[in-house]
């Protein structure tokens, strides 16, 4: 079976492998996100949510991955422990590097 993954999906990380003719999705290998000068820092407020803060910094709530590996979130949180301080990857890192698109 073919699979069509987005450019910015996290999916693209793995591996899709067949056992006995059944497919699954291998463990993935995500990309390291190293500190970079422009990253941004945000406290944790009542109502936060990984995914919104993905949408809120890099425009995508899909990206909520890319918070997650920085801070060492293995586990998505139903919710975030306010007063947490999350480390934000660089919009220009994440769009540039990590995924590699052309900023015009």
């Amino acid at each position: 079976m073919a699979v069509k993954v987005k450019s910015n999906s996290r999916m693209r990380f793995y591996d899709l492998i067949t056992i006995d003719g059944f497919e699954f999705w291998d463990l993935p290998e995500l990309p390291e996100v190293p500190i970079q000068l422009d990253d941004q820092y945000h406290q944790v407020m009542d109502g936060d949510r990984i995914d919104l803060l993905a949408h809120r910094f890099y425009g995508d709530p899909v990206l909520w991955w890319v918070i997650a590996v920085a801070n060492d979130i293995e586990l998505v949180p139903t919710d975030l422990s306010v007063g947490d301080i999350l480390r934000i990857p660089s919009p220009n890192y994440v769009n540039q590097i990590l995924f590699k698109k052309a900023v015009f």
